[in-house]
């Protein structure tokens, strides 16, 4: 009896199939399967609606409260509350990390972020989704970067065809140069005729100090004008700490950005730094809902489409208790909040593209356009130059997005403008015609 009952309940089906030749063990195997575990029903998904997750949004970029005084604490305070601001060369207007401050900032000038970046050394710059300076108390956890970077362009292939086939004295030539004569920009090595812009017309100096730049052998000491000025590491930022395990980083790196966004998909939480793949994101957000540190949630996005996400656990009490501010403001191209264009699209319904690599016949918009922001809409978008010789901001075309009253939003994007202008210590000269977007 032992050994049928220990088959049988293995086998419950086949104990059906026979049980008019035995009848106990019919009613053993109908308690058996009686008792057998039901499958559990699924807790319920929270939606977050559109308007929620926009003002989550809001507020993890800063952009939910009203603009602060600006000073080397308070210029810090940001940087540390985005965690990065992204660089952009371009400087039709002003560069893209000062435009993000100055969002934010009433009377930013650069010289507080230099202050921080050169003297206190309390922001470093590197790589995110880009170019950005970052606060630096992150910087253990770029080590696991620095690695990355020296596995994928160490490779012989990448840097024979960048540095020629004597690599390997061209980075000792050039990291002893560093080490000898102290911080040096690539202006003081030799500079082929063959060298341009672009990496595929990078001379073998300037390939390798990009090379050691972003394997962690050398920092960015300082700026000349935008030109990256190079010294040892270990003598600007002081000894590089041991990456910490991969685990680790996961767990940092996902609790910052859904801190930051509030609430996401796991797409957006990769992209956030691309420090993670996407299977990374999703395995550790699975791993955190089940520990209830955050929710698994659809999100409503633009024209009613509801996608799976996750949210910071307090996500509901926290957007409840939003104010969204109001203050008219000018956002630069990559600014967190709509740096993500396809987030943008989707929380703010604001279809964006930055346009100053387009063709000029095939631009839609212009060269250098920035959206404004008042509370939680883009009610227009802005082609802009600085005419510094002319101590001019000016403004040559206004798009305005769909709005109930053409002068409220006129008078609002006037105020922007007006706004960054006094900041830049310009005139704000404003075209008085608007189209629409």
């Amino acid at each position: 009896m032992a050994l049928a009952m220990t088959i049988n309940a293995a086998h419950p089906v086949k104990l059906r199939a026979r049980h008019h030749h035995c009848s106990n063990l019919s009613r053993m195997s109908t308690r058996i399967i009686h008792h057998a575990p039901t499958p559990r029903r699924k807790a319920p998904v929270a939606l977050v609606c559109a308007t929620d997750a926009r003002r989550l949004l809001l507020d993890g970029a800063l952009l939910g409260d009203a603009p602060t005084n600006a000073n080397h604490k308070e210029t810090l305070r940001v940087i540390q509350g985005l965690g990065f601001v992204q660089i952009d060369s371009i400087n039709s207007v002003e560069r893209a990390h000062h435009l993000i401050l100055h969002a934010r900032l009433d009377g930013y000038s650069p010289q507080m972020l230099t202050h921080l970046t050169e003297h206190r050394r309390a922001v470093f710059e590197h790589w995110t989704h880009d170019a950005s300076l970052i606060r630096s108390d992150w910087m253990r956890w770029w080590t696991h970067r620095f690695d990355a970077a020296r596995a994928r362009l160490g490779s012989r292939s990448w840097l024979r065809e960048r540095l020629g086939a004597r690599w390997k004295s061209v980075l000792a030539q050039v990291r002893d140069a560093i080490d000898e004569r102290g911080p040096l920009t690539t202006r003081d090595f030799p500079h082929p005729p063959r060298a341009g812009q672009g990496w595929w017309n990078w001379s073998p100096q300037k390939a390798a100090l990009e090379y050691l730049w972003r394997s962690g052998e050398v920092a960015i000491h300082s700026r000349r004008g935008f030109d990256k000025v190079y010294e040892i590491a270990h003598k600007v930022h002081g000894p590089q700490q041991a990456s910490p395990p991969r685990s680790a980083v996961i767990e940092w790196a996902c609790v910052e950005a859904l801190t930051r966004l509030g609430a996401a998909t796991a797409r957006e939480i990769a992209q956030f730094m691309h420090a993670l793949t996407l299977t990374e994101v999703r395995q550790w957000c699975d791993m955190a809902v089940r520990s209830a540190r955050i929710s698994r949630v659809t999100l409503e996005r633009d024209h009613g489409k509801i996608v799976e996400g996750f949210a910071r656990a307090d996500w509901r009490e926290h957007a409840a208790g939003l104010t969204i501010d109001r203050t008219p403001r000018l956002l630069a191209p990559f600014d967190p909040l709509i740096r993500d264009r396809m987030r943008a699209h989707d929380l703010l319904g604001f279809d964006y593209r930055f346009e100053a690599f387009v063709p000029a016949a095939k631009r839609r918009y212009g060269y250098y356009t920035m959206p404004v922001l008042v509370g939680e809409k883009i009610i227009a978008r802005v082609e802009i130059a600085s005419n510094r010789q002319a101590g001019a901001l000016c403004v040559s075309r206004i798009w305005l997005e769909p709005c109930r009253s053409t002068k409220t939003c006129m008078s609002a994007v006037a105020a922007a403008c007006q706004r960054l202008a006094q900041q830049l210590g310009l005139r704000a000269s404003i075209v008085r015609s608007c189209e629409s977007a």
